[in-house]
């Protein structure tokens, strides 16, 4: 039976700590937190333990041989594996195929890439291919067209110098290692997306060691929501009034999401964590935060349903913005049916404009300050070293109000990485002639605001 983050987090700070983890769920943003949790209370508890990192995409025998090889000098071992897809049946293939894409459509980083082609190589090994076919027998073998984008990430692959995974024998080969054990003072530490059901290799490392799920629905989201404020006013040492709470939901459009009937949407909890975040960071230890703080910090984003259509603008995901303003605009004539269409759909052209905006400020940031923008940044880089002075560039030149969390920001900066400052002036010109269209009688601004976003998907 899966067990409770603290429960894991009690055996460990009591120097008992499974011999084999697995951590996924449903929210990335809870089985994160859960696994970096994990990670850091093992280092805590014993500081000379010796940790192996895995990359996604490394073939799982590669794994298993280190698990079960005694260390040369002895103590503790954690061997950590961010991707593991051996609990994938061949029934799942197309949703699998279809996952990987969808990753490798949105990533802007190689590591991205890699993880998405991590998950392309298992569903060739389900299917019995190799990256020594041709593309058109790869592409016969999965029981899909040969495209662009699946003939891009089978080079990236071969480029790489991965193989395709076993298969289905990387559950088996899972199930015979937990079973065995590893060598000893080794732990296994994994992490995987969603955790599927009735699955025996799930069950194997629940009997031998411990599984955390961390699943969000719409029935639980608020409840989540509520932990990690709670978690993130602990550590800050402040205080959240539960107006103020109640208000960051209506702000970031939550409240909203969750009572459309019609929807089975759940909110991003990461977006309104990270919210929560900067507004404990502005009041400060031993400070509260009220609702008119709230009103005054989170004012920009607008309910949240313009903030949300702009981020997906940001992460070019150009096809999923289109869906979410339709979404939105739907929503909003539900509540309020008197605007006009012209309107509604204008309204948005205001965020679109900011996001814009602010990537072209971090390409002026970078060129001033001689910075390869291309260049890799981790997160927790960009946090240490980039976060705050960018954020007080962008204020300074009153791009935003407040300066920015560094999660949001970081998106910001990886986007522009790949996006040409001169794309981005032709951008933002041609939004800005969509507004004196809209209020001069010309194109329609929900065609013109469309026809922009498509734009930008046959150019990507």
């Amino acid at each position: 039976m899966p067990k409770p983050l603290q429960k894991v987090l009690e055996e460990i700070s009591k120097k008992r700590p499974p011999k084999v983890l697995l951590i996924g769920g449903t929210s990335e943003f809870l089985a994160e937190r859960a696994f970096h949790d994990i990670r850091d209370a093992m280092v805590s508890v014993d500081p000379s333990i010796s940790v192996e990192a895995f990359e996604p995409g490394v073939e799982l025998a590669t794994v298993i041989d280190s698990y079960r090889t005694m260390s040369l000098f002895g103590g503790s071992r954690l061997l950590i594996v961010q991707e593991v897809n051996a609990f994938v049946t061949a029934k799942e293939l197309t949703s699998l195929y279809e996952k990987a894409v969808a990753e490798w459509k949105s990533a802007k980083t190689d590591r991205k890439r890699t993880t998405a082609s991590a998950k392309l190589l298992h569903v060739l090994g389900l299917v019995g291919a190799d990256l020594e076919m041709k593309d058109s027998a790869i592409a016969g073998a999965l029981g899909v067209s040969l495209d662009e984008t699946l003939t891009d990430m089978l080079a990236f692959c071969r480029a790489t110098g991965k193989k395709a995974g076993r298969g289905e024998d990387d559950a088996a080969l899972l199930i015979e290692a937990i079973a065995r054990g590893g060598a000893a003072g080794t732990i296994l530490l994994l992490r995987t997306g969603e955790i599927p059901r009735d699955s025996a290799t799930v069950d194997l490392i629940d009997k031998h060691g411990a599984v955390v799920i961390a699943n969000v629905t719409r029935e639980s989201f608020t409840s989540a929501l509520d932990e990690a404020i709670a978690a993130v006013a602990a550590d800050a040492g402040v205080k959240f009034d539960s107006a103020a709470v109640s208000r960051l939901r209506q702000r970031l459009g939550i409240d909203r999401v969750l009572g459309d009937k019609f929807s089975r949407d759940v909110p991003d909890l990461r977006l309104a964590v990270s919210e929560a975040e900067r507004l404990a960071t502005l009041v400060g230890s031993g400070g509260r935060v009220a609702a008119d703080l709230v009103d005054r910090e989170v004012e920009s984003l607008e309910g949240g349903a313009r903030y949300e259509f702009a981020s997906l603008f940001t992460e070019g995901k150009y096809l999923e913005a289109i869906a979410k303003l339709r979404d939105l605009v739907a929503q909003a004539r539900r509540d309020d049916p008197k605007p006009a269409l012209e309107i509604q759909y204008g309204r948005f052209l205001f965020p679109l404009a900011d996001e814009i905006r602010q990537m072209i400020a971090i390409h002026s940031y970078a060129r001033a300050r001689k910075m390869d923008l291309r260049a890799p940044m981790p997160y927790n880089r960009f946090k240490d070293s980039v976060a705050d002075s960018l954020g007080d560039y962008l204020k300074t030149y009153g791009l935003v109000r407040q300066r920015p969390h560094p999660f949001p920001l970081h998106k910001k900066w990886e986007a522009a990485k790949s996006q040409p400052v001169g794309d981005l002036f032709r951008a933002l010109a041609a939004v800005a002639d969509l507004d004196v269209k809209r209020k001069s009688g010309g194109l329609p601004v929900d065609i013109g605001l469309e026809t922009f976003l498509l734009s930008r998907v046959r150019g990507s």
